[in-house]
């Protein structure tokens, strides 16, 4: 390459003229160790196409939020394991109590944290250190404010839940760069992980969420010395199968609207029960309903956006 091309290049880079260059075709597949071998580095620089300079900085900054949405849905993808499916009533209540459940809730949060940051574990153990960190203190302050304040269980899970997540985008943000999406150990495309994330949310936090918002409504049966608990019983696995229906169905069906009908059984059965107990079953299906529109919305978003 002649001296003056070689100008034209650093001219056309630093001043954003539409001048074209030769760059590297990005590299879109998923990182692994087998990857990072001399042959598939010589095969990746050998891929070279002409564009602008103005394609350039585009495409710089379309990929750095595209790793960084990765590294938010890998992490909120171990939130969501640890703060719902692996999260026992009993563990609530410990960890209400004192350091113990609290240290152990943690623990399990980063254990599941890293069985989704697998594929690329050892770069990202900085993340999975502050994301630890952040959700133990998280967990310190709620519950700190659950016995000072007299804030509904409603007001202190939107709280508990909104922190967690912005902590998570902080991380995110600043360590998501060159994160490829991956399911644990498996390369997948960002909608099949904003998928699975969608759908454990919709299951296990709703579930949460269409408890608070009715004990907050219609009382709790029993408010016990640290706060009503919901228990896992055939109602609340009822919740996850409609819910989770709803949510495939919306995703899945030509007409998403269709996804209402998983909640059709519950408002049918509720109609030959008595009026607080109509009131109950209605009040969770509307919830059902309402967090299954928003988390679709979430889903289709990331899924086809390039952000």
């Amino acid at each position: 390459m002649s001296t003056s091309t070689t100008a034209k290049m650093i001219r056309s880079f630093l001043f954003f003229t539409d001048t074209p260059v030769m760059v590297r075709e990005p590299y879109r597949g998923h990182r692994s160790r087998a990857s990072s071998s001399h042959s598939d580095r010589m095969r990746r620089s050998i891929r070279w196409s002409t564009m602008t300079s103005s394609e350039i900085h585009s495409t710089a900054v379309t990929e750095s939020m595209e790793a960084c949405v990765a590294l938010f849905l890998a992490l909120l993808l171990g939130h969501l394991l640890g703060d719902f499916v692996f999260q026992p009533g009993r563990l609530v209540v410990a960890k209400r109590h004192g350091w113990k459940g609290m240290l152990l809730h943690t623990g399990i949060v980063v254990l599941m944290t890293a069985i989704a940051l697998m594929s690329d574990i050892e770069r990202l153990l900085p993340a999975l250190v502050l994301a630890g960190l952040a959700h133990l203190g998280i967990e310190y302050l709620t519950i700190r404010a659950r016995r000072m304040m007299e804030a509904n269980g409603l007001a202190l899970f939107l709280l508990d839940q909104a922190l967690h997540i912005v902590s998570l985008a902080i991380i995110a943000a600043l360590m998501g760069n060159g994160v490829h999406p991956a399911l644990g150990p498996w390369p997948v495309d960002t909608a099949t992980l904003a998928f699975v994330c969608g759908l454990l949310a919709v299951m296990f936090l709703g579930s949460i969420l269409a408890f608070e918002v009715r004990v907050l409504a219609l009382g709790a049966a029993d408010p016990g010395s640290t706060g009503p608990i919901l228990r896992l019983d055939a109602d609340r696995m009822l919740g996850f199968a409609e819910r989770g229906a709803a949510f495939v169905i919306g995703l899945l069906s030509p007409m998403p609207a269709l996804g209402i009908l998983a909640f059709a059984p519950r408002a049918t059965y509720a109609l030959t029960l008595r009026a607080r107990d109509r009131a109950r079953q209605m009040s969770d299906a509307a919830v059902g309903l309402i967090i299954c529109a928003v988390v679709w919305l979430l889903v289709v978003f990331a899924s086809s956006s390039r952000l």
